[in-house]
């Protein structure tokens, strides 16, 4: 079993067993853009055989969680941002769609869960999370199979818990449960791209 999902498991189970809320923690990020020639190669080579590499803008990130790199890219009339880590290796893959686009069940979970977690909310961004293996995922971008791999949501929102509204990212498993809550802490000169 990828050791991904078993953790994934342990950490459900861990939160249903134990009851652990979730407390949002911060999230801050810096993001530049570079040159193709400045991202790691093999980064550079996943591109290559999966997207149009005439349209791929190049970008490092760092963030409470260190530093990345990622490709920003449109594919078949969708936007993808694409995030390896300084070597190059592939982190996931993220497809922004629209709310309305998910399924009725997983909304109505997200939205049950957003409710518990904030007065008022307004979703800003939503984009499918795909986290697996190399080939799989070059699979998952062209249609071909769908296989071995983790679906997640990153859901962007502008939420209030009691006085005033902060902007949060919450991500959500394939079942609409919230496994992370972060708070967005934003520079006066930072955009957020939505």
């Amino acid at each position: 079993m990828n050791s991904y999902f078993f953790k994934l498991k342990i950490l459900s189970f861990s939160m249903f067993c134990f009851g652990i809320t979730l407390q949002a923690q911060t999230k801050f990020e810096r993001e530049y853009r570079i040159k193709k020639h400045e991202a790691p190669k093999a980064a550079v080579a996943f591109i290559s055989k999966g997207f149009s590499e005439k349209k791929v803008k190049w970008y490092v990130e760092e963030s409470q969680d260190g530093k990345t790199f990622e490709a920003k890219t449109n594919y078949k009339k969708n936007k993808y941002s694409i995030e390896f880590d300084t070597l190059g290796n592939i982190l996931d893959i993220e497809k922004k769609v629209s709310f309305q686009s998910l399924q009725n069940v997983l909304k109505s979970k997200i939205i049950s869960s957003l409710n518990s977690l904030f007065v008022k909310h307004k979703i800003l961004k939503v984009q499918i999370q795909w986290k697996g293996d190399q080939e799989n995922l070059l699979k998952l971008i062209k249609d071909t199979k769908k296989e071995n791999y983790s679906e997640l949501y990153e859901i962007v929102i502008k939420g209030k818990k009691q006085r005033t509204f902060k902007m949060y990212e919450i991500l959500f498993d394939s079942e609409g449960k919230a496994l992370k809550v972060l708070e967005i802490i934003q520079r006066p000169s930072d955009n957020l791209e939505l």
